[in-house]
């Protein structure tokens, strides 16, 4: 039953007085967005480190000499971007992180935070195909160039180019639930405005 209306009441009508439903709670996916932000924080900066320390001494015997060189990720401007990319999304998502902890529940800021998620994932999955590109070309060589297959010297080296990208391909996933929860989360709310 609906709530008696106090001035009614002094005049001793008892007539209810209708009530807005109350916006429900964006709580339900409060959760799951702190999780999925977190662990985004920890694949990428994990996925970083190693790009940025895969490396590794190649030595390769020609006939009677032996060649010496270094594999570095450093070396490839895709596997840079790579880097650079992870660590900016991971410095985003600490900070986004330390926000939502510090105000519970700040909708002025949801928005913007929604946008730059969106701008996190497209900086994820384009360093993940910049270094995918060249890690497919180290795997598997190019004919046409007469470029040899690097990682059938360096395997170590191309093992952590992988896992990186595994790494840093799960936290681009991670960013898109982010998003998708974000976007329920806000329509929503917009349907209780």
């Amino acid at each position: 039953m609906a709530p008696l209306d106090p001035v009614a009441a002094e005049a001793g009508r008892g007539t209810p007085v209708p009530t807005v439903a109350a916006a429900p709670a964006v709580s339900s996916t409060r959760l799951p967005s702190c999780i999925l932000r977190l662990l985004a924080i920890v694949l990428t900066l994990i996925a970083a480190i190693v790009m940025g320390a895969a490396k590794e001494t190649i030595t390769i015997d020609v006939n009677d000499y032996t060649l010496q060189g270094k594999a570095k990720s450093t070396y490839s401007s895709s596997f840079v971007y790579f880097i650079v990319a992870n660590t900016l999304v991971c410095v985003y998502s600490a900070v986004c992180a330390g926000v939502s902890f510090l105000k519970q529940s700040n909708f002025a800021l949801e928005l913007p935070i929604a946008l730059g998620d969106l701008v996190a994932v497209v900086f994820l999955f384009t360093g993940n195909a910049a270094a995918a590109a060249v890690e497919i070309v180290a795997q598997k060589g190019n004919g046409h160039f007469g470029w040899d297959k690097v990682c059938r010297y360096a395997e170590k080296f191309c093992d952590h180019l992988s896992a990186a990208i595994v790494l840093s391909t799960f936290a681009g996933v991670a960013y898109l639930l982010l998003l998708v929860l974000t976007m329920v989360a806000l329509h929503k709310r917009s349907r209780w405005m």
